[in-house]
């Protein structure tokens, strides 16, 4: 006999003995009540033994009422324990069990016999108007005990589905799937519903292309507490689904053939692909969880999901939102399908105006190059027969002539010469040296397209000599301090699509993580640059009376707005070819990235390029919310450019009016300084070791907080003009100045390792660190050239570092873009370790300065070229 009938019969007799004898009614009442708590305990104990689940089933169903439903309450299959509600009336039971299964099982023998008792329940207590104390004792001991009996079976299965956290963190898996479709294919229509309807009978079915697409989608493997966020799957076998890969007939037998083959059928690469063709869609989405003690605070997850192609981004991001997970709380952001991205190059404007310049200037290059050659031959062969009638005429036969050498455009008296240069002298082709057919005169337009000839400026960025009016050692900082920009940048970007960037946590609180947090300091060291080479060959070009020639016969204020125009304009034209085209290249790729990349771009530059491209051509960007921003990087040329046309003005007032010009920019220096800490003190902003970049649109990219570096070098180069490189310094002073320039270095590099400031001293140091930096770089500018500097001048003075240092420019605009292409170009998290990330960025600067040479040579060094053509100057100028 069933347990549950007998529990019946119980209660049925109960009914009828309660009117027979009054006066046994306290004793039949104990007798009863006892067997009862006896048969109940009996049934406890074997369903906590793992017991027929129709007996707790019936047992729960029968002996305890459903609530009445009302407006406010959510209807449940199961009982609610507000035991286990959690804030959103979610009951333990739905959080944990399979919900959506009890909902279609309605029509089982289960549900059946437990709305049958129910029903049977209810009748009983329609027709029995005043039942005895006994009956309502008996019920409640019986629904105390089974409440308790369901509480502890609850907490067992609820405990088991807690193990591990593969059975909490899951959000769209096959299980999940099949068991929600019923209610997941309402929010698809049309052919998507259609082939993932297939999908999911392929899942029920166990076949193998199903199989493989659930293979290719993500979902959580590892590394949840390391900073894991990205649960992409594989992309790549989703794509190559696509393709059919039947099974080969050639049957090899050799050992070789056959080690390939099982490994081959190991991997499962032959089979059939799926009946429709499929995508790869990557689901960004906010999660969060009751339960703070697994999920502390709301995670960004980007889920991989290998589906139908015909399913739309918006069709899989309504499929995803209405996935009830077992644990996470999860809302979709935004979905990624490379397949669906939509946009080509051949159909963007921009890059066909890009398409259109570099062919312009690939003939331009081939044909300069060409034309250079031709001159260069001729030129010397004008030379030989120069030497051969030399030869004869004197009788000397040792005479020998080198005519290996630099070969370039001079002017004499306004005439263009092409000239052969042997490394001791500069010899020109003239009536006296070449022969009767007369000299080599070039015209403008030849000038302007051997501007373009790529071996006169190769040979001109590897020349191994620097002009007159430049300080070596500006060579070597400007390398050094490039390749620490790189270095930063790489870790900045690799971070921030690693599957373990939790690392970052734990490499912050090293000592020597310090170097790569401060790298901020290398801009400094670019700002303290121009400012000193800016005003050191200002006063030195002055004093030989070349600027004369611009403004002669102008009064002195029309002279000062001609020479203030004559240097924007050199500055704009020096710097503007690269840069917009670079502008144009960052446009195009990352619209490309934006719509084709499996991972979400660092940046929105494909929105932003377009429209404010014109605030980076006017070099104003930094003016505007950072948000706005077109290569973000840009912001140090916007504020290099600003500074200089400053820097222009005090330079030419200081040619008449000195000490106004260095009162003013005492003034500017003192209010960047109280600016910065005021900014600093009132945003409460804090610099610490973990992100220096926090508070970049008030304090690390606008001009007025950047300002102080800059004046520091103009100050440094009017001491260089003013002394003439000639310093006299005992060997105490210098090494003083030595000892304190390293301790402040030591001190702005590491000074920020294990220590909290309070809002003021965070002002004053916000205040005074970047001025500080550059006055550091200024002593050792200084000490070099004045033959102070040891052995660190014979490092930055380096001729193997002046290439480097000439490409710097387009390195600098270069290398985020490599950056971006490599991360863009990812299709699964990179695992971080220190080892790689050295390595990476070994790769990214190589291929960066490989890059900007090409930029240089194509882009920069012509336009340098004519600039110095059009200069009074008597030959071109080598930096």
């Amino acid at each position: 006999m069933s347990p549950i009938v007998l529990i019946n019969i119980i209660l049925l007799s109960a009914h009828s003995v309660i009117g027979a004898v009054p006066e046994i009614e306290n004793a039949r009442e104990e007798k009863l009540r006892s067997g009862l708590i006896d048969a109940f305990q009996n049934i406890k104990k074997a369903s906590s033994k793992g017991g027929d689940d129709d007996l707790s089933s019936d047992l729960i169903g029968s002996m305890i009422p459903l609530p009445s439903p009302s407006k406010n309450d959510k209807f449940t299959t199961d009982d609610s324990f507000d035991l286990f509600a959690d804030d959103d009336g979610l009951t333990f039971s739905e959080a944990f069990g399979n919900v959506e299964t009890e909902k279609r099982v309605s029509t089982t023998e289960k549900s059946h016999n437990v709305q049958h008792i129910v029903k049977t329940t209810r009748q009983v207590e329609k027709t029995t108007t005043k039942p005895s104390n006994i009956i309502g004792k008996l019920a409640d001991s019986i629904r105390n005990t089974v409440n308790e009996s369901r509480m502890q079976m609850a907490m067992v299965s609820n405990d088991t589905n807690l193990l591990g956290l593969e059975s909490m963190l899951r959000v769209l898996d096959a299980e999940i799937l099949v068991q929600q479709w019923g209610e997941l294919q309402n929010t698809v229509d049309g052919q998507c519903k259609e082939d993932m309807q297939e999908y999911v009978e392929g899942l029920q079915d166990k076949l193998l292309w199903a199989l493989k697409m659930e293979d290719a989608s993500g979902r959580y493997t590892s590394m949840f507490y390391w900073g894991n966020n990205y649960w992409t799957g594989s992309a790549e076998l989703c794509a190559i689904l696509n393709e059919l890969h039947a099974p080969s007939k050639n049957h090899n037998r050799s050992g070789g053939s056959q080690i390939f083959s099982e490994w081959r059928q190991d991997v499962s690469v032959t089979g059939l692909g799926p009946p429709f063709d499929t995508a790869f869609y990557n689901v960004r989405m906010s999660v969060s969880t009751d339960l703070p003690d697994i999920v502390r605070t709301r995670r960004t997850l980007h889920l991989g999901l290998c589906l139908p192609r015909t399913c739309s981004r918006e069709q899989v991001g309504r499929m995803v939102g209405a996935v009830r997970a077992p644990l996470l709380h999860h809302k979709v952001v935004t979905v990624r399908s490379p397949e669906h991205g939509g946009y080509t190059y051949l159909g963007d404007p921009t890059f066909q105006i890009l398409l259109a310049v570099s062919c312009i200037v690939a003939v331009l290059l081939v044909s300069a190059t060409v034309y250079d050659m031709r001159l260069a031959r001729e030129v010397r062969a004008r030379r030989r027969r120069a030497h051969n009638m030399a030869v004869a005429e004197s009788g000397a036969s040792d005479h020998k002539l080198d005519l290996n050498g630099l070969d370039a455009i001079t002017v004499s008296k306004g005439k263009s010469m092409y000239n052969v240069n042997n490394n001791n002298s500069e010899e020109r082709l003239t009536a006296e040296t070449a022969s009767t057919d007369g000299d080599l005169k070039l015209s403008v337009w030849s000038e302007l397209l051997l501007s373009f000839s790529m071996k006169a400026n190769i040979l001109q960025i590897f020349d191994q000599s620097v002009g007159s009016d430049t300080v070596p050692e500006v060579h070597g900082l400007r390398s050094l301090s490039m390749v620490w920009i790189i270095f930063g940048h790489t870790c900045i970007v690799v971070f921030k699509y690693a599957d373990n960037t939790a690392l970052r946590a734990i490499l912050e609180k090293s000592f020597l993580f310090q170097l790569i947090i401060s790298a901020v300091y290398s801009v400094d060291t670019f700002f303290c640059l121009g400012g000193m080479l800016v005003t050191f060959l200002y006063f030195r070009t002055n004093a030989k009376g070349k600027l004369d020639r611009l403004t002669k016969g102008h009064r002195k204020i029309t002279a000062g707005v001609l020479q203030f125009l004559g240097l924007i304009a050199y500055r704009f034209a020096r710097l503007t070819a690269p840069y917009l085209f670079m502008l144009g290249v960052v446009e195009v790729i990352m619209k490309w990235f934006a719509n084709n990349a499996v991972f979400e771009p660092p940046a929105m530059d494909h929105e932003t390029c377009p429209k404010y491209w014109w605030r980076n051509l006017l070099y104003i960007n930094t003016l505007f919310p950072v948000d706005q921003m077109c290569m973000l990087w840009s912001w140090y040329l916007s504020d290099d450019t600003q500074f200089y046309a400053v820097s222009a003005i005090l330079l030419i007032l200081a040619t008449s009016h000195f000490k106004l010009s260095a009162v003013l920019t005492g003034l500017f220096f003192l209010s960047s300084l109280v600016t910065t800490g005021f900014v600093s003190y009132s945003s409460e902003h804090i610099p610490n070791s973990e992100d220096p970049f926090t508070q970049f649109d008030k304090i690390y990219d606008k001009p007025w907080t950047r300002l102080g570096p800059y004046l520091v070098g103009m100050a440094t180069g009017w001491i260089l003009f003013k002394t003439n490189l000639k310093i006299k310094m005992g060997m105490v002073w210098a090494c003083v100045g030595w000892a304190v320039c390293t301790a402040t270095f030591l001190f702005l590099i590491f000074g920020l390792y294990k220590t909290e400031l309070d809002v003021v001293s965070a002002a004053v140091y916000s205040a005074l660190s970047h001025s500080l930096w550059a006055a550091c770089v200024a002593w050792v500018i200084i000490a070099c050239s004045t033959g102070h500097g040891g052995w660190v001048r014979g490092l930055l003075s380096a001729p193997v570092l002046y290439p480097f240092s000439r490409v710097t420019y387009c390195a600098y605009l270069v290398h985020p873009v490599v950056l971006r292409y490599v991360a863009m170009h990812l299709t699964h998290p990179i695992h971080l370790g220190e080892l790689l990330v050295f390595v990476l960025f070994l790769g990214l600067t190589v291929i960066s300065y490989f890059l900007a040479f090409v930029i240089s040579v194509a882009f920069e060094a012509p336009i340098v070229t004519m600039l110095k053509i059009l200069s009074p100057q008597k030959k071109p100028h080598r930096v």
